[in-house]
């Protein structure tokens, strides 16, 4: 029979044991930890705050963290159920909690949409991971309509919303650039012009939209790669 103090120290060692595998394995810390909130579907008795677990059987998202973990240049055609938006909030707040010093900028069409996603969902998964226990509680501060649009980690690490842009991103060094529905983005191609040389000394951008025609910086890519449709992509995978 454990004494309180043994078995609170037992408690602490399981913790600190499961934080370890966590900082290894993001899929592991995004089913176990991570809670979702789709203010799109309708209120139930049973789920008033419209909340959900990580949709562990989508198992395409495990192989895009694959692709994350390892490639310094990413485009993700996606639609708007795929949870890709979600992925990658839920990504940027693993590498944060987990990795020092890290500069993660979360970049959308304006500093309003950017600090959406950073608030509604960066924030949000950080402060309501399933058990309070892993919980951490980074300092923020917010834009000018109220929103969280910066979160600071105590190692340092951060997470920035802000506005497409070549000018904006010249004025930063980046650890990860997101943009976010790319193909929407007016400055999109001139953000990724200032995002290269950062790639090249060790940065990692990431684009990621639904599709907004056959003219887009995502678009141009797909094309100079032979990409019509997603019969290519199984010919090139293949």
């Amino acid at each position: 029979m454990l004494t309180p103090r043994e078995e609170a120290a037992a408690l602490l060692a399981f913790k600190e044991e499961l934080d370890i595998q966590y900082a290894q394995d993001p899929w592991k810390f995004f089913c176990q930890q991570v809670i979702t909130k789709d203010e799109s579907a309708e209120i139930t008795e049973a789920n008033q705050d419209r909340r959900y677990p990580w949709p562990k059987h989508h198992e395409y998202l495990k192989e895009v963290i694959q692709v994350l973990r390892n490639e310094p240049l990413v485009a993700i055609p996606k639609s708007r159920r795929m949870m890709v938006s979600w992925l990658l909030s839920a990504f940027f707040v693993w590498d944060a909690r987990y990795h020092p010093n890290g500069a993660l900028f979360y970049m959308s069409e304006t500093e309003q949409k950017a600090a959406f996603a950073v608030d509604k969902r960066c924030y949000f998964i950080e402060t309501n991971l399933k058990d309070p226990a892993f919980r951490r509680t980074p300092s923020t501060s917010k834009t000018k309509t109220g929103l969280i649009g910066h979160i600071t980690y105590e190692n340092d690490s951060y997470i920035w919303a802000l506005a497409s842009g070549g000018d904006v991103l010249r004025q930063y060094t980046a650890t990860r650039i997101f943009l976010d529905e790319s193909e929407f983005q007016d400055e999109a191609s001139e953000t990724v012009r200032a995002a290269l040389p950062m790639v090249e000394n060790g940065a990692q951008l990431i684009l990621a939209s639904s599709s907004g025609g056959p003219i887009g910086i995502m678009a141009e890519l797909a094309d100079a790669m032979g990409i019509k449709s997603w019969k290519d992509v199984k010919r090139l995978v293949a």
